[in-house]
């Protein structure tokens, strides 16, 4: 069974309604423009990367550039950005790939079986080529990476 990306409209469509939906809810954020499919992220990011497995195999990545890893965390945690470290940032940006990670597979499979793996900061190697979904923020960038296998998906949600 092939590899499916981001140029599939049925999982670019989920990623980015998770994404809008987590945004504006768990960070009270919302783009600054319209999603753009890019080649890879920015560098330096913020990185982290869930890997699934069950019905459907793969991973999501998460990449924050610019000042968005301290204003997202500063955001969620409900403190000054002055307030939020590396460690605090580091957290919210592995919290943010599952709950994308969750809210992208619940989507695209509402009655799937499967299963998140914890979450890991920082690149896992190169950056994949792409495509990401790329959204812009007051502060920067947010970047998704998604490749599921294991699993077919019909345009559309």
């Amino acid at each position: 069974m092939s590899a499916i990306d981001l140029s599939h409209g049925t999982l670019k469509a989920a990623c980015t309604q998770a994404a809008l939906e987590v945004l504006e809810t768990m960070f009270f954020e919302l783009p600054t423009g319209e999603p753009t499919l890019d080649g890879s992220p920015p560098a330096p990011a913020s990185q982290a990367r869930a890997v699934f497995s069950g019905s459907a195999c793969g991973e999501l990545r998460v990449a924050l550039s610019g000042g968005c890893p301290r204003s997202l965390a500063a955001a969620f945690l409900g403190l000054e950005e002055e307030f939020t470290g590396e460690s605090e940032q580091h957290s919210m940006v592995v919290e943010l790939a599952n709950v994308l990670c969750g809210s992208t597979l619940s989507r695209i499979q509402p009655d799937g079986r499967l299963h998140i793996e914890q979450p890991v900061f920082g690149a896992a190697g190169p950056a994949p080529p792409g495509p990401w979904l790329s959204f812009p923020l007051e502060h920067g960038r947010m970047d998704l990476y998604a490749r599921i296998t294991g699993t077919e998906l019909q345009e559309g949600l």
